[in-house]
């Protein structure tokens, strides 16, 4: 009786080694291997700084609203950074071996990102070689390195995170509901008849004036107006200027625009494009400017911007005083 309750007592013993060791195995100092190590709770983030060597950008949440560095961010762009955080994972410790280069690597050539939640803030170093090689990761207050991907995604886990601010912005040059706008302005440099101000009460009633000279126009045709104000909803850009493209940011500054589209809201607040033609070259005997026709350099944000604008993303809100106006032929 006392070799068969001996033999009992050994099994499970034996039983208990076993599932000590298995999970001893798959732990970490991080927590069970491949558990999460970032954000669970998405909502509580207030702020993610990416870092590498070359540049920085700064994402924090306002009243609900993802900005990146003074700009509104892109929802898509945000949500894919979350679902990432969401999915990075720790498996293994880095091999002893390696931990001294691994460590010198972290220091000059990893992504950091600082993310806030609370009062809380969590930074990791990332460091992907390239190719099939690992991904690295070093925690904040934490000596030792781990072998890191996101569930899901197979390649270099670093440039999951980019630093690059125009990844980030939302590439829209107006975004209005057409109730929420009080005014808009248009002006053609070459044509003064053309320019106007369009004002729109909050009955939604319109009334159009010249411009620069005031003067209100009768007989306006407000279904015309309506379908306007419509065309400011969600108006993109094609992308920020290049570095090349930005060395005309100051000359064109000093220029008078070709066109001018500033939209005030009922708030108050106000959007203003400052458009430029694209000049190409010129005709063979040099007298006479060619210009792209498909692109317009656009300075936006009071000349801290310059973007390229496609025409057909404006070519509707470019209307002429006399679209608003009943046809006298």
């Amino acid at each position: 009786m006392k070799k068969h309750r001996l033999r009992i007592a050994i099994i499970i013993l034996l039983a208990l080694l076993v599932v000590f060791l298995h999970e001893y195995r798959g732990r970490t100092a991080l927590g069970r291997r491949g558990l999460t190590v970032a954000v669970t709770r998405p909502e509580r983030v207030s702020g993610i700084i990416i870092t590498d060597d070359q540049r920085q950008v700064v994402l924090r949440k306002e009243n609900g609203i993802w900005m990146v560095n003074d700009h509104q961010a892109r929802e898509k762009a945000v949500e894919m950074l979350m679902q990432t955080l969401g999915r990075l994972r720790v498996s293994n410790p880095a091999p002893l071996s390696i931990q001294e280069e691994l460590n010198e690597k972290l220091s000059k050539e990893s992504v950091r990102i600082d993310i806030r939640k609370g009062r809380r803030l969590t930074t990791y170093l990332i460091h992907s070689a390239g190719g099939d090689e690992p991904t690295y990761m070093l925690m904040q207050g934490s000596s030792r390195i781990y072998r890191t991907e996101v569930t899901g995604f197979s390649g270099n886990v670093a440039s999951l995170f980019v630093s690059e601010e125009s990844y980030w912005r939302d590439n829209l040059l107006f975004n209005y509901n057409s109730a929420e706008i009080a005014e808009v302005i248009v002006k053609h440099a070459d044509n003064n008849d053309g320019s106007f101000v369009l004002r729109q009460s909050p009955e939604r009633n319109f009334s159009l004036y010249g411009y620069p000279d005031g003067r209100q126009a009768g007989n306006l045709n407000d279904s015309l107006a309506i379908r306007y104000m419509a065309n400011f909803f969600y108006t993109p850009y094609e992308r920020l200027a290049n570095a090349k493209e930005l060395g005309l940011t100051d000359s064109l500054m000093g220029a008078r625009p070709d066109y001018l589209i500033k939209v005030t809201s009922r708030d108050g607040t106000s959007s203003e494009v400052r458009f430029h033609k694209i000049i190409t070259g010129s005709n063979e005997r040099g007298d006479s400017l060619e210009f792209d026709i498909f692109r317009l350099h656009g300075i936006i944000n009071e000349g801290n911007d310059m973007i390229i604008v496609p025409w057909h993303s404006v070519d509707l809100l470019l209307r002429r005083r006399s679209y608003f106006l009943p046809d006298k032929s």
